[in-house]
Formats: C-alpha cells, structure tokens, sequence
C-alpha cells in the first residue's frame, strides 16, 4: 500500500483540488434523470391502500365499488402466497424475528401498512380506485410507548410472542464495579433521542417491467443499492439473481432509508409478473412521512465513574430503542452502534451496556444518516457537559485531559473497536483557534451583562467508516481504443458527488484530463457486484478500487509505451494526455496513441492481452475512524423560547482529501440536518398509533435562514487502511451537530440551573424550562 501511496505523489496533483462538480451542470439545469421520469411502452400506474389503524386484524376486503374498466388489478395478501415474506432478523440468542408480509393480510401492524396494491391505466384512476376499497377491520390495542411496551402487563405488538423485546444484548469490558466503587463522584442523567424522518427530497418509487419470454424482471427504482436489492427481489420473488437487473437513476436524496428493500417495491414487481405490463408506483409526500422508515428514537440512561479532577474512568450505559412494528434485517444494528460508539473519542478504563430494541406499533425503525452514530454521539457528549458543569470544570479542558492520546493509535475501544489514527487534542485546538473560542466567551459575557441568554456548545465526534473487511467496494477503468476513460462503480450515489471524485482518481493515476473520464453507475448489468452507498465508504472503498484500477491500468501502459519509446517502464511518467520518459520529456507518446495500440495485437509486446479493462475488488482491513470537534454560539429568546443560531463552525479530519469542494459540501448538508433535530424535527403519534406530523405543516424541517453561514476548517490525520489515506464525512457532522447544538442551548440557559434532557428544542418547551426554573432573566451587575 506504501508503494501505491508514493505513486500519489509522483503525479501532479488533481487530489486534493476542489474541483467543480461533474455531476452539477446536469442537475441544475433541470437534465438530470430520476425516477418518475422513467416512462415505458404500455405501462400501467399503482395506488396502494393503507391501514388506517395502527393496529388491525384485517376481517376482509371489499373491491366491488370499483370501476372495472380502468382497473387492470387488485393485488392483496392472500395473492402473494408464493412470495417470500420481507427480510427481517431472523432468529438468535439476542434477537426475535417478525415475519413481514409484503401486503398486509391477517394483521396491520402500524398505521400506513400497504395491505392492497390497486393498479390503473392512470395515476389518477389508481388512487381514485384505491380509495373505493373497503378494508373491514378489527382494532386491536396499540403499544406506543416504548418503555411501557417493557412492563409485563403492556400489550404485545406482534401476539406470538412472549415479549415487545425485539433484541437484547450485554457487554462489559474492564473491572466495572472496581471502577465505579473507587469513583469519587458518579454522575447519572437520562436522556431522550427523538424518532424522526429521512425525509428525502425525492420520495420513494418503484418501475417494474417483466418479460415472460426471457423470465428476466427489470425494476427501475430510487434506491442506494442496486446489487443488494437485485439479490433480495430476486430471493424474495423465486427468480434466478441473473435474471433480475436492477437500475438506479439519478437518486434525490436517501440518507440511508433507500438502502432497504421495501414491501411496496415487491408488490409492484409482482404485479407487473402477473399483468405482464410495466407498472410504476411514486410515493407521495404524505406517504413518505407514513412508511418510509424513520430514524432515532432512543432513551439513554448514563452513569460516568468521574474523579475530582474531572478524569472519566468507566461508563454504564442502558440504551431504549424504539424498533418500531418489524425488527428489519438492518434496523437492531442502530442500536448496537450507538454502544458500540458510546466511549467516543476518551480513553476509559472500564464500561458496561444494556441493549432494548423494542417493538411498537410504529412504522419500522432503520438506517438515518449516522444510524445509531449520532445517537451515541448525543450520549457521551451530553454526559461530558453534564460531568463540567456539575464538577464546575471547564468543557474543553475536561475532554482535552480525557482523549485518546495520538501515541496510543491504533487503539482498541472498550466496545472492541480499533480507531485507526487520530490527533483529538490538535483537531480541538484548531476547532478553538477557528471559532475564537475565548472571543466568544467575552462575548457571552457581555450579553449576560445585557440579560442575554447566550450560550456556546463544544462537542468532538468519532465515527465508524467503509466497509471494513466485511464486504469488498468495487470498481472498474477501461480506456477505449481513442483513449477515453470508462469508469463503473458500485452502489448509487444520492448527491455526494462521486462521480467528481472518481474522476479526480483517474485523471490523477493516469494524468488525463477530466473532460476524457465518465462514470457510469445504478446498473446491476455494469459490475457483477457493487456495496450499497452508505456509512460514509465512498471515497476510502470505492474510491480505492478506482485507485487500485487506474493503477493496473497504467502498469499495462506502462509495458506498451516502453515498447513504444524503448524506454525503461520505470522511467516513465504521464501526465497532461502524453507519456513520456521522466528524465528525457522530449521523448514522449500521446496516451491516445498508447491506448490504440492496445487494441491492436499485432503491436504488442510478446505474451500481452490486447484491450484496457480492469476491475477491483477491494476489501480493506478494517474500518476507518474519522473525527472532529465543533463550536456553536447560541442566543434563546427568554420572552418567545426561540433559539437563534449565532454561529458555528466546523473542524473535522477526514484524512487525505479527494476534493476539499465536496468535503465542505458534506459538512454544511450535515450539519444542517443535525441542527434539524436539535430544533424542528419529531415524528410524533397518538395514543393510538396515528400519527400527528404527517404534513411538513407539522413535520417541520431547516431552511436556510436556520443558519446563514457555517465556517469550516480541518486538520488532517491519513489513514493507513486504504491506499488514499481517506477517511469519510458523509455522516459526521450530522452525528456532532445535534448534540452542539443542545450543549450550546443549555449553557445558554445555566444561569437558570435547568436540564436539557429532550428534543426538538421547540420554543414551548425552552419557556417551559425558563418558567419553571422560577428565576427571572435581568441583567448582571457590571464588571469594573
């Protein structure tokens, strides 16, 4: 890998460079092509009927009022018998399975489950149609309080089981009890992570197209993984995987809740197997809100074994989790993430947890931007703030004296994980030199001289990257006989610009320009294998099988242009469209004109494959660890409760950089859903399972006057487990912004001694707080 990184070196430098978006001139003039712009030959439209209750045995359902002329179909249940059921957990020690029908037939299980598919000449007469379908139901009782959903007496979700306990688990590392008894001081607190929504710009959707002569199924479909999926439709269908070809267009967003197969997108495809006939399905916003997966949903309970001087020895921590009515094949990991992540970036010597993921009456919890990250992102860095202030120490003195140091890299977590490099306290210093960190505290206090609530919130972050050896990221480069690249990769990008990326990659290796490169991806038939798009693997997995590629690539060239120049391969550089000997520049061959050759045996050296192509498989040792500290200035309204963003400024370390353009883009998307459910975001439900933010009328979201302007700054720590030194960022700031937020919030508000312990930090809530601390916001004494 050494050898491959000093290859890096020795060309000039596109790396690093922030280059403008390949992808964007496409995109913004309206050119680009997605879902619902997919239009077929014949094709017919679906409209599915939902359950209006939470929880239902479902008696019967009744189509006659429906007008037979317009609609081709009524796809229900009991007509899918020779479907497999949705993926889900299975079976273990840990984890109870909950057999998920595609449509819903002898029980709804939370409020939207699809239980009839109703397909139409039109969308129009589909969602007509769907609404003349009568459903006779039985309700049942709804458990939606997921702690009350742990008591004995409380309802069961799912009535074949003896418990809401969809997965538990236990860890322990280090003389626990040892540490907490020698502790001088333990602090508690409790806190809550709210269950809110991917919400994508571009809602989900689904086109199907069978062909009975081949037995081959084409499913056009808004998703984050065209290969896992073709392998789970073609499973969940009985179709042979080589006969199910999968394509992606361009995706509007999907924040980890595209990387999913969804029942929907099963019973499209079944009835486009029974029709015959191409059928499209688009979710409306409504819809989106209702059944597509959410994310979060936790209550922590932390205990810290602290000494006087503010040193954090050991952590027991008990993790809630809302699963919601499913235990998804994904959704029990978001959990064990936020354990698995809960030390953070401190060097503690013991550590014990509890994992309750249980089921609700709710639409299933799964992957959101972080997925379970962020939550434990919000569990250790709450209980830092909470640990200084009750010990009156400063908050970043306190995490400086606790980090990992950078000499003890690589280190393994007390949950098993093994960062791979790092330099906490120099990213924290820069994150206090970037944000003027002590200007800021003259600042804050000068207005609470004014009787100003003004607050500043400090949080680091770590997050776990790539795919580690679990699955390889792949790739493809071919040049043609012209000289042009070809680029093919797995997964679906969804916005992060990989394409830019990929082509930064190949241009550097093979010193061409740009203009030359094109990336092709959202194919299954492209590459026999790609891993979804998510956990921020991008840039260190399938940027380095594109490296890996581009690299064998050029070591063939290499051999041809040395045949060509006589020349040493050795000696040989490329650079601005030309090969030519490094010592001699004037001895040069276009690499146009090497690529042709390659297409032509008879110019060959002996023994050679003619053609350019080559593909990677690469699987790296580990996963990577990138990290960061960030700083907000926070102003609250003590008459309206509002919270006003100052400031904020970012610092991350994300490695080596491909593209500091799309590295700072990533941060100012993140950070701006972070600060989302800081502020705005919850999904809330009734009683009785129905849900009360169905709109964006009710479901509020960030708009760009929530923050004007973020200022972000980096350090830079490669990493040694991928051949770019990379690390990733898609998620990272998401995972640190809600929590700096909050800390920022309640340090605002500690003049009045209250706890934060919930969010959205909404206006009702934060004068909630003020009125019920009993103290009155005046202005402090002036300091001679």
């Amino acid at each position: 890998m050494a050898a491959i990184q000093e290859t890096i070196s020795k060309t000039k430098d596109i790396l690093g460079y922030p280059m403008k978006r390949v992808e964007d001139p496409r995109l913004v003039t309206g050119e680009g092509n997605y879902l619902d712009d997919v239009k077929l030959p014949e094709m017919l439209y679906g409209a599915f009927v939902r359950s209006s209750y939470a929880h239902t045995k479902i008696k019967g359902i009744d189509t006659s009022a429906l007008g037979r002329d317009s609609v081709a179909l009524v796809l229900s249940g009991r007509d899918l018998k020779n479907v497999k059921n949705m993926p889900t957990t299975g079976n273990d020690g840990e984890k109870k399975d909950s057999p998920r029908p595609v449509l819903a037939f002898d029980e709804a299980n939370y409020l939207g489950e699809a239980i009839a598919l109703v397909v139409a000449q039109n969308q129009y007469a589909a969602e007509d149609a769907a609404e003349l379908v009568q459903v006779n139901c039985e309700p049942l009782e709804v458990v939606e309080d997921f702690e009350k959903a742990l008591e004995p007496i409380s309802p069961r979700t799912h009535d074949y089981l003896p418990d809401n306990i969809a997965y538990h688990s236990k860890y322990e590392m280090g003389e626990v009890d040892k540490v907490f008894d020698q502790a001088d001081q333990t602090i508690s607190l409790r806190i809550t992570n709210q269950r809110i929504a991917p919400l994508p710009m571009e809602p989900r959707g689904v086109v199907a197209s069978y062909d009975v002569g081949y037995n081959s199924l084409t499913v056009w479909l808004s998703t984050q993984d065209p290969h896992g999926v073709r392998s789970l439709i073609a499973d969940t269908l009985g179709l042979p995987e080589n006969k199910v070809r999968v394509i992606a267009p361009d995706v509007g967003g999907g924040f980890g809740a595209k990387a999913s197969l969804y029942p929907e997108e099963i019973a499209v495809a079944s009835a486009s197997m029974v029709l015959r006939r191409p059928v499209k399905w688009i979710e409306t916003r409504s819809e989106n809100l209702l059944s597509m997966t959410h994310g979060r949903g936790q209550n922590q309970y932390i205990e810290a074994a602290v000494s006087r001087d503010g040193r954090v020895n050991g952590l027991k921590i008990r993790i809630v989790s809302d699963c919601g009515a499913y235990n998804t094949s994904t959704g029990w990991m978001n959990p064990l993430s936020t354990m698995q992540l809960a030390p953070g970036q401190y060097d503690l010597l013991a550590f014990r947890s509890e994992v309750l993921h249980v089921f609700t009456n709710k639409v299933p919890q799964d992957s959101y931007r972080g997925a379970g990250r962020p939550e434990a992102n919000y569990l250790i860095e709450r209980t830092m703030d909470t640990i200084a202030r009750r010990l009156k120490l400063d908050p970043v003195r306190l995490r400086a004296s606790n980090y990992v140091r950078g000499d003890k890299f690589p280190f393994r977590t007390m949950t098993g994980q093994s960062y791979d490099s790092g330099d906490y306290e120099r990213n924290l210093t820069e994150a206090l030199r970037v944000s003027e960190y002590e200007k800021l505290r003259m600042m804050q206090r000068r207005a609470r001289q004014e009787g100003k609530l003004f607050g500043i919130g400090v949080a680091s972050w770590v997050d776990i990257t790539g795919t580690g050896a679990q699955a390889p990221q792949t790739a493809t480069v071919s040049i043609t006989a012209a000289g042009q690249a070809i680029v093919a990769i797995g997964g679906e990008p969804q916005g992060q610009g990989h394409a830019t990326s990929v082509v930064q990659i190949v241009a550097q290796v093979l010193g061409i320009d740009p203009a030359v490169i094109d990336v092709k991806y959202g194919d299954t038939n492209s590459l026999i294998y790609g891993f979804v798009t998510g956990g921020s693997s991008g840039s260190s997995g399938t940027g380095s099988a594109v490296f890996m590629s581009s690299i064998k690539i050029k070591r063939k060239m290499s051999q041809i242009a040395a045949d060509m120049l006589q020349a040493d391969e050795g000696e040989l550089e490329f650079r601005d469209g030309k090969i030519f000997v490094e010592k001699d520049p004037k001895k040069w061959v276009s690499f146009s004109d090497v690529a042709r050759t390659a297409y032509r045996p008879d110019k060959l050296p002996k023994g050679m494959e003619p053609t350019l192509f080559e593909y990677t498989a690469f699987a790296p040792p580990d996963f990577v660890y990138p990290f960061g500290a960030h700083v907000a200035a926070v102003e609250v309204d003590c008459e309206t409760g509002v919270v006003k963003l100052l400031k904020y400024f970012a610092v991350d370390d994300c490695g080596s950089l491909i593209n500091p353009l799309i590295v700072e883009g990533q941060v100012h998307g993140g950070v701006m859903q972070g600060i989302g459910q800081a502020l705005l975001e919850q999904i809330v439900y009734s009683d009785s399972g129905q849900l009360l933010t169905a709109t964006l009328a009710d479901y509020l979201v960030p708009v760009a006057e929530t923050l004007s302007h973020i200022e972000v700054g980096r350090t830079i720590t490669p990493s040694g487990r991928n051949p770019l030194g990379v690390k990733g960022i898609g998620e990272g700031p998401t995972i640190v912004a809600t929590t700096v937020v909050v800390n920022a919030v309640e340090d605002a508000l500690s003049p009045l001694g209250v706890v934060v312990n919930r969010m959205p930090l909404a206006p009702d809530y934060i004068l909630d707080l003020i009125n019920e601390s009993g103290k009155i916001v005046k202005p402090l004494p002036a300091v001679s």
